[in-house]
């Protein structure tokens, strides 16, 4: 049974009955009918539709629709605590917790259809230098000046997010180990190539990157501590 609100029905106008005298009296001017008094139940002929039924016929589409509104306004507010819940709060990039979610989820491509991808893991260099020197808001500083080369360089398919501390991750789908390199020294040179601006300091910031391609059977920890391991050798080369 389905309730329809769309159809219109002719307003009743005032006419003019004759008396027993031939005398001709005006009725009392009857409201236009509103959209909604219009709503009926299939099947039931409009005759039947009493002030009674067709009123409660009317809240009843009232109540639908502010239902309808409440859940509109209720999955919009999930939808924002899932993305504050997922996003990192200083720098606004994925959290620990969601980027081990999209790195699963790389893992089951790279298992599932064989498609290539890697990861790449960042390192800040000097951070605790940086925060004993300058102070923690510079550090926040160079920290969010990562965080933004990294989300701003990558396609949307890739994932960035904050790993803890100094250290960032870099999902790179269909990409392979030798794409990941290349796309780790870019990455690289755009951190360095511009100051961090503090209050009245100017510094430069720099990364490490540790790249591995993942492999199948590879869960994530297997992943994270492979390339904390490479980026580890990188910096004992320096």
């Amino acid at each position: 049974m389905k309730i329809f609100d769309t159809m219109k029905s002719t307003p009743s106008r005032g006419v003019r009955r004759t008396s027993a005298d031939n005398t001709t009296t005006p009725t009392q001017e009857t409201a236009p009918t509103p959209a909604t008094e219009a709503a009926y139940f299939r099947g039931i002929p409009d005759s039947e539709l009493t002030p009674r039924v067709r009123q409660a016929l009317i809240t009843l589409i009232e109540e639908v629709n502010t239902l309808r509104d409440e859940l509109k306004n209720t999955k919009s507010k999930i939808e924002e605590l899932e993305n504050l819940a997922d996003a990192d709060p200083l720098l606004g990039i994925l959290n620990r917790r969601a980027f081990a979610r999209e790195l699963s989820r790389a893992l089951a491509l790279v298992e599932r259809y064989n498609t290539p991808a890697s990861l790449v893991f960042v390192d800040l260099d000097d951070l605790k230098l940086i925060n004993d020197q300058l102070g923690h808001g510079a550090g926040d500083a160079a920290l969010t000046r990562v965080a933004n080369v990294l989300a701003e360089n990558v396609r949307e398919t890739d994932s960035v997010g904050r790993l803890g501390g100094d250290e960032f991750g870099v999902i790179l789908l269909q990409a392979d180990e030798s794409r990941a390199l290349d796309k780790a020294g870019t990455l690289s040179q755009l951190v360095s190539s511009e100051k961090v601006l503090w209050k009245d300091y100017a510094f430069s910031a720099h990364i490490s990157c540790g790249v591995v391609e993942i492999k199948k059977g590879w869960t994530v920890d297997d992943a994270l501590h492979t390339a904390d391991s490479a980026m580890y050798a990188v910096k004992k080369q320096r």
